[in-house]
């Protein structure tokens, strides 16, 4: 038998909801958990005294079954909830390979409980994350969310940009001039191209422009 009960019926006189808040606070942390619906109560009878609760099951759709266990025993419920995050909405269509700046996006609560928002629940960047010295990966459209995953450090040196190379063994050193052939960070490893020898080196980016290869 399947018993639906109004949320003031179901929550106004117990600590069951805070309960449920609680579990759910631990699967989204940092969001404002909200439960939206009436209780469906579908097995056992829903304990009088305050419970404790486990989370059976979420839905992409903001479901949520759990059980509810008292000292005489439990019952299982369905509720349906929210979960908002205070995330970046872009305000256009933004490229790839693209400085992002704050004046790009609008802060906008986000429901990561359901529909598209649920999937990417776990890579959203939050509104408190700086976008200063991130560049985009892929296309972000407008009215999207921004993601860690769309989104990338703007390298120090890009693949094309001139170098100069400190070719050092032992106590000998030669400097040289040439291309980084992919992108790369400070004290980070870079491939780069002599010009005049046309040869590969693998060094380490010791400051903006200078290749430090040990041979």
């Amino acid at each position: 038998m399947i018993f639906c009960l109004s949320w003031g019926a179901a929550w106004a006189d117990d600590r069951l909801g805070d309960q449920v808040k609680k579990e759910l606070a631990q699967r989204y942390p940092g969001a404002r958990i909200e439960l939206v619906s009436e209780v469906r109560w579908t097995r056992g009878e829903r304990p009088a005294e305050p419970a404790t609760v486990k989370i059976q099951n979420v839905t992409p759709k903001g479901e949520l079954q759990f059980v509810a266990l008292g000292s005489r025993g439990g019952a299982e419920g369905w509720v349906n909830y929210s979960a908002w995050i205070p995330a970046r909405i872009a305000l256009r269509r933004i490229a790839p390979g693209e400085r992002l700046r704050e004046d790009q996006f609008v802060v906008q609560d986000v429901n990561v409980a359901m529909g598209n928002a649920y999937e990417y629940r776990g890579v959203i960047l939050w509104s408190d994350a700086p976008v200063t010295g991130l560049e985009s990966r892929q296309t972000i459209l407008e009215g999207q969310f921004l993601t860690s995953s769309a989104v990338q450090r703007v390298p120090d040196v890009r693949r094309g940009d001139a170098v100069r190379i400190q070719l050092s063994s032992g106590e000998l050193t030669v400097v040289t001039f040439g291309i980084a052939e992919e992108p790369a960070y400070l004290n980070g490893r870079v491939r780069v191209m002599a010009n005049k020898s046309k040869r590969e080196f693998v060094g380490e980016l010791v400051s903006n422009g200078i290749v430090e290869v040990k041979l």
